[in-house]
């Protein structure tokens, strides 16, 4: 009889601790915009996709928190859809979804009120739903109010917590410049609000990039080191690769490098110094010193497990990048690193999948098939993952040719 009321406490204790965190109902998406409207509630709607990291994470460790639980269940009727299968397919073009995990609130008539981007604390979830529940702090709501002309301050801040909470990339910046101009640059120098100016792009030919360069060491002391490089070195790259686009030679760049070094900021030049050379070669049509200089950088790599990598991506830069259309010189020579690769025992799976992707460039479906095969094979037999979305795009992409 113990026995039995000790199984009988562990079942329940276990449907207790199963029953936590955000209870996701099954079914369609209209059934589940049906639910939420009969209940008078917003739909929550987590966009994941089944490779997203990031994706696993909110589902495994915040979703099933009780709070988070707590809180989403008596406020929403929540629903789950994989954005690459089934009705998810149609529903990520709807909502023009473009990263993962997106977390949308909508409403009765299908309309997104709300919308959420990223992995985050549970913390963080249940006050970026909160402003999903109230209407002026939504996200159509706040923008309307800062296009009609509002730069109060405080609602300025709110509204940047509202677009960073969306990884919104073109509207953080429009917000902390409007912050710095209306409330100068000085009232953001302190730790907790220096995600402002972070956010602000400052322009390295600014009086603002120059105020923060003169008063570099008042700066690391109210921010720290990290946080003041960082708003520096993304002035000066910005910079440096506009003017590796504009320059007239790899002279004149290299000139204006040097300059920026004055200012002291770590850059991690080497790599910098190459990456705007590569930029610089786009930029002037120097598609054979591209290939010259990316080819040497791999072979300083020979014999490492990066060089099968590099090698690979120098050709399917090839294949993806349109500086290279009508250039049979580059889709020869990006041709070769592939048998060369797949010649090799250790670039055999690459060098395949490189293959396919450039005879599917030049329409030659036939061998795109052959060295997709090959691919799918070693890949497989080597344990990786052919479902992942890059190989099903290039397999989609030869069945139509």
């Amino acid at each position: 009889m113990k026995k039995i009321l000790i199984i009988v406490v562990s079942m329940f204790a276990c449907g207790s601790l199963f029953s936590q965190g955000i209870e996701f109902k099954h079914g369609t998406f209209n059934e589940a915009l049906a639910k939420a409207k009969k209940e008078n509630k917003l739909l929550f709607m987590d966009c994941y996709t089944s490779w997203c990291g990031p994706c696993k994470y909110l589902s495994e460790t915040i979703f099933s928190q009780k709070e988070v639980g707590d809180f989403f269940n008596k406020n929403f009727v929540s629903f789950k859809m994989d954005m690459e299968k089934g009705e998810g397919i149609e529903l990520c073009k709807k909502y023009q979804v473009k990263s993962f995990p997106t977390l949308l609130f909508i409403d009765a008539k299908g309309s997104v009120v709300h919308k959420l981007v990223g992995g985050m604390p549970g913390e963080e979830l249940i006050k970026g739903a909160q402003a999903a529940l109230n209407p002026n702090l939504r996200i159509g709501t706040l923008r309307e109010k800062f296009e009609g002309g509002n730069r109060e301050y405080e609602f300025l801040l709110t509204y940047l917590t509202a677009v960073k909470r969306q990884y919104d990339k073109v509207n953080i910046p429009l917000v902390s410049k409007a912050l710095i101009e209306n409330y100068s640059l000085e009232k953001f120098l302190t730790k907790d609000l220096f995600y402002v100016i972070s956010g602000a792009n400052i322009n390295y030919v600014s009086k603002e990039y120059r105020y923060l360069v003169q008063n570099k060491d008042v700066l690391i002391n109210k921010v720290g080191a990290k946080e003041c490089d960082a708003v520096l070195r993304k002035a000066i790259r910005t910079h440096l690769f506009q003017f590796a686009e504009e320059c007239f030679s790899l002279t004149d760049l290299k000139k204006e490098i040097e300059k920026c070094k004055k200012d002291k900021v770590y850059l991690n030049i080497e790599d910098l110094e190459r990456d705007l050379s590569y930029t610089y070669c786009f930029a002037h049509g120097q598609l054979k010193k591209w290939f010259d200089l990316k080819l040497q950088e791999a072979a300083n790599l020979k014999g490492s497990p990066n060089y099968v990598y590099v090698m690979h991506n120098i050709g399917d830069e090839v294949v993806r990048n349109p500086k290279f259309k009508g250039s049979e010189e580059s889709i020869n020579r990006a041709l070769k690193i592939g048998h060369e690769l797949a010649d090799n025992d250790d670039g055999v799976i690459m060098g395949n999948f490189l293959l396919a992707k450039l005879y599917l460039k030049v329409g030659n479906k036939e061998k795109a098939q052959k060295h997709y095969d090959l691919f799918i094979e070693i890949n497989g037999e080597a344990g990786g993952n052919n479902t992942h979305p890059s190989v099903a795009k290039v397999k989609n992409a030869i069945d139509l040719l």
